[in-house]
């Protein structure tokens, strides 16, 4: 527990990282990916053979991003330097696909403008992380709480922790498995642990994200990198590697389903009605006089229309009166 850790232990776990790093990385989805815009969803997966590899991404991150853009160098930080530190965090931590193109679509000029007002308002106020959190978050497309905090300990490495799963997990939860919302109320609350946690073990916020990595890390299954699939079950083989189905018990080829013949020999074909169709056979055709005579019997007429028709009028006259002229 970080609450109870000692110092010869945290740099025992300080030690592992470079180890644990690799090891969490060899099978971890890289960042290569195509995803379709409207619904980011993964519709594809291109895994690149050259990738930025994790060591590099974790040198910028811990080394060289620091060391250009902390407050003692006054240096503005461009988008492609906040794209870059987004990769790490995603193969780092939690893969998340949206954050990419949603990073990609801000401005050089609206990050630098972001990040000037941001951390001019922490030059002044440094005790005021909520607002801080949220002039470099408001604005910018992508950049959530978590980022938000990224950026802000690249500029101050030695005040300021980034909001990482790893460390919420092992400070504010007590290794106690719980997804983080993302509020900045909760980065809040990890601040004040990380900042006690770095006064009495004087070691930096560097090192405090490294041992929290470790020692929550080694406790976590290696994840597989699989593929992402559409729908259910397995992928289709192309045909040329399908195998060719065995024929099921008491079917004959070339029959379909069904009984199998007696005795190996196949049964003789029906012989079906005349017209070719199945069923029962069609009844003769019946005469005209049958019919009319039928017709006659079902359908009673009077004296008067019979008459008529016989006449070769089969319209009679309708009763009633005349009428008026």
């Amino acid at each position: 527990m970080a609450s109870s850790i000692t110092i010869s232990d945290f740099k025992d776990a300080l030690s592992r990282y470079p180890a644990v790093l690799k090891a969490k990385n060899a099978n971890a989805m890289p960042l290569n990916y195509q995803t379709k815009v409207l619904d980011l969803e993964l519709d594809a997966f291109i895994a690149k053979p050259d990738a930025t590899p994790i060591e590099e991404l974790d040198k910028f991150r811990y080394i060289e991003a620091p060391a250009r853009f902390s407050k003692n160098t006054g240096a503005t930080m461009k988008l492609e330097d906040i794209q870059k530190l987004l990769q790490w965090k995603l193969r780092h931590g939690t893969f998340r696909p949206s954050l990419t193109q949603q990073v990609a679509s801000n401005s050089d000029e609206e990050v630098e403008e972001a990040t000037k007002d941001a951390f001019s308002h922490y030059a002044s106020n440094p005790d005021d992380i909520k607002t801080v959190i949220e002039k470099l978050s408001a604005p910018l497309r992508g950049i959530g709480p978590a980022t938000a905090s990224l950026l802000l300990a690249v500029h101050d490495p030695d005040h300021m922790v980034f909001f990482s799963d790893e460390l919420y997990t092992w400070l504010v939860t007590d290794g106690k498995s719980g997804q983080p919302k993302y509020k900045i109320a909760e980065f809040e609350a990890l601040f004040s642990k990380a900042k006690a946690l770095q006064t009495r073990l004087h070691v930096s916020p560097i090192d405090i994200e490294k041992a929290a990595f470790v020692l929550i890390k080694e406790n976590e299954p290696i994840a597989e990198n699989k593929l992402p699939s559409k729908g259910r079950g397995r992928p289709k083989l192309p045909e040329n590697q399908k195998k060719p189905k065995k024929p099921k018990k008491g079917v004959v080829p070339g029959r379909g389903r069904g009984r199998p013949p007696k005795d190996g020999v196949a049964a003789k074909p029906k012989v079906v009605a005349s017209g070719g169709k199945r069923g029962r056979p069609a009844k003769a055709a019946k005469t005209e006089e049958k019919e009319d005579a039928e017709d006659k019997a079902k359908t009673p007429v009077s004296a008067t229309k019979r008459k008529a028709i016989d006449d070769g009028n089969d319209t009679p006259k309708k009763r009633g009166r005349k009428p008026k002229t």
